[in-house]
């Protein structure tokens, strides 16, 4: 009751607000984009009007993400619909689409300016190393469903694509200090200018310190940790015709976190706190040539690398990757893109730490080529088919083929529908990774050893997608988009328990039970996503979203799983709200609500975000931002792995910058 009431007053307030007010300037003088007419490049890897994309894209634009008063890129996802964002502890967060949800969720593939984030060690992203800073992101495009025939392996449930602000557009100095209870303390400093006469750089220096959050029980969770960030960008206009990008950053961090020597919640195991570090950096070049013809050339290569130290492991990886790209329009009816690209990932994880692996070092290439035609059936009618072809290491070739029909019945219409199929490559944990898992005394004699094996013979997990969508633009002021999908999952992983083996004659006695990887499980699952875009006037924006998924997981008969977990919601709705209440002041609202996990680890959950900005002239900007108002702490997720999860706590803060 006292949240209904809450969102009661909340929304009355907005409305008297947006009433009452006598101002000059409006949201309606932002100038945003209709909704069909939103220009997109994750889907094809080339500029797309959304009205032709047939795929379930949103897209964060930087006003957005400049009123949401977010400082962090998890906290920023938790914007889009059909996205979820739990916060595992304050350096760690599980982020999934369309389920599967994990600490590190291996079915979401991860890019910031066309560089892949996806660890191919583990299959995830480790979260709490990448970071942009907000003011510099130009806007983040997110594909719920697969992307694999253009992005490749690992993009099975979506792609989240962070793109960053060209350097001509961040000249000057920028200086922003942010102080509070959410980060402790946050500081980035930015400058940019020319650079020679046809080209502008920028570079920033950012350092950030977030505080322990609380245990469940409400003793320190001892999980705060720092952040030292740099970084450049630079542009240059080569011509008319050439362009040139070369960007880079480096990262240092340190923190804690609370873990147990169990990996299996169902075993008990020793509370400790265990420190963590992590440092890393990278540096792309991207050059991009338009021809008299107007095809479209663009070659791209990049080098990262990363040393961390988790759960006492030492992990290192360097990552050189090679793309080459080709846009062209061979006759009227067809848009053709085609590349291909070369990766080599470089690992080596050290023994003696809670994770080793059969190899400590190895190096594994990927070749990739793909193709897809856009042509045009009708006058208001596009098929888009074509193809990724890659060869791995763990599983030889690769085919992730799709075929996308939109249809354009008006100009304020678009319907689409999409099959495809997308895989999930093994990792180096699944083929050859040596693990305990728990040691537990079952008596005064007896002792019972887990451990997990690899399995060089795991084959890659894949997905069959099935989706249709309609998005309109109902009047000037009103959109809808919607999704439906049925996904069907095969080969999924398992750990399957073997016959356990006696071992020591004499005391205590020790009972080896062996886990071994396979390909056991499949899954289905239903849902779609919904959301509303609404003006109201010129000075009220209105935005509300659902998500509604039904996983069903299964094995089959004889077989077992003793690590699978459902943390998926069936529902989830978000509801955001920007409102001018004056001509300088801004007041902008985001409430959540995601229904319990299906494994009982985390109680659903309403969050309520709330930040009210001040523009003071035309160089000073403060804000003041409140998260997860509705309690001082709730469990969003619940523990994972050795990790065990704190309580994500309410968060008040302040952020004043300066340009100059």
């Amino acid at each position: 009751m006292r949240t209904v009431l809450f969102v009661g007053r909340l929304a009355c307030t907005a409305v008297l607000a947006a009433l009452e007010v006598r101002g000059q300037n409006g949201l309606a003088e932002a100038s945003l984009e209709q909704l069909l007419d939103i220009q997109v490049t994750t889907v094809s890897k080339k500029e797309q009007k959304l009205a032709r994309t047939a795929a379930a894209v949103f897209v964060l634009g930087a006003e957005e993400i400049r009123r949401s008063g977010v400082l962090t890129l998890p906290d920023l996802l938790r914007l889009v619909p059909g996205v979820q964002v739990a916060q595992i502890d304050a350096n760690a967060w599980a982020i999934s689409i369309r389920g599967f949800n994990s600490l590190i969720s291996n079915k979401v593939l991860v890019l910031v300016d066309g560089r892949v984030v996806y660890n191919a060690t583990f299959s995830g992203v480790y979260w709490d190393q990448v970071d942009v800073p907000v003011e510099d992101i130009e806007r983040i495009e997110v594909i719920r469903g697969p992307g694999a025939t253009v992005w490749g392996a690992n993009a099975v449930n979506g792609v989240i694509n962070v793109i960053t602000r060209p350097a001509k557009a961040t000249p000057g100095g920028l200086a922003t200090v942010v102080v509070g209870s959410g980060p402790a303390a946050q500081g980035t400093l930015r400058y940019g200018g020319p650079a020679g006469t046809h080209g502008a750089f920028r570079t920033f220096a950012k350092y950030s310190r977030f505080a322990d959050q609380k245990l469940a029980d409400g003793h320190t969770g001892a999980d705060g940790w720092s952040r030292m960030h740099g970084g450049f960008r630079a542009d240059w206009e080569l011509g008319r015709r050439d362009g040139l990008t070369v960007q880079g950053d480096w990262f240092a961090n340190r923190g804690s976190q609370t873990r147990s020597t169990s990996y299996l919640r169902s075993l008990a195991g020793l509370v400790f706190v265990e420190d963590l570090s992590i440092n890393g950096g990278n540096l792309l070049a991207r050059w991009k040539h338009t021809s008299s013809g107007g095809a479209e050339t663009s070659m791209q290569a990049y080098y990262d690398t990363y040393r961390r130290v988790d759960l006492g492991t030492r992990e290192t990886s360097d990552t050189g990757d090679l793309d080459v790209q080709h846009h062209f329009v061979p006759f009227g009816a067809h848009d053709i893109v085609a590349g291909g690209g070369f990766r080599a990932v470089r690992s080596t994880v050290r023994p003696g730490g809670a994770v080793s692996l059969a190899q400590a070092e190895r190096t594994d290439p990927l070749y990739s080529a793909f193709v897809q035609d856009e042509f045009r059936l009708a006058p208001q009618l596009w098929l888009t088919v074509g193809s990724k072809v890659e060869h791995n290491s763990y599983t030889g070739f690769e085919f992730e083929p799709s075929a996308r029909l939109a249809w354009t019945p008006g100009s304020r219409h678009a319907l689409w529908a999409a099959g495809s199929r997308a895989i999930r490559q093994p990792d180096r944990v699944e083929n050859g990774v040596r693990m305990e898992l728990a040691t537990t005394p079952l008596g005064a004699n007896t002792v019972l050893d887990v451990r997990v094996s690899g399995n060089p013979t795991f084959r890659s997990e894949e997905l069959l997608d099935f989706e249709a969508g309609y998005r309109a633009q109902w009047t000037q002021n009103l959109s809808l988009d919607a999704t439906a999908y049925a996904s069907f999952y095969s080969r999924l992983a398992t750990l399957q328990p073997q016959a356990p083996r006696f071992t020591g004659e004499t005391s205590p006695v020790r009972i080896e039970q062996q886990m071994l990887y396979g390909n056991m499980a499949s899954a289905r699952n239903y849902g779609g996503e919904v959301s509303l875009n609404w003006t109201i006037n010129g000075r009220w924006r209105m935005a509300a979203s659902y998500a509604l998924r039904r996983l069903n997981p299964s094995l089959p008969p004889g077989s077992s799983d003793l690590t699978y977990s459902d943390a998926t919601p069936r529902n989830q709705i978000g509801l955001r709200s920007e409102v001018n209440l004056w001509r300088n002041l801004e007041w902008d609202q985001t409430l959540e609500w995601v229904q319990q996990l299906r494994n009982g680890r985390a109680p659903g959950y309403v969050r309520a975000d709330s930040r009210l900005g001040w523009k003071f002239g035309e160089v000073t900007q403060l804000s003041i931002v409140g998260q997860n108002l509705m309690r001082s702490r709730c469990a969003e997720f619940g523990g994972s792995g050795w990790l065990i999860n704190t309580m994500t706590a309410r968060k008040v803060f302040g952020r004043i910058s300066w340009t100059f």
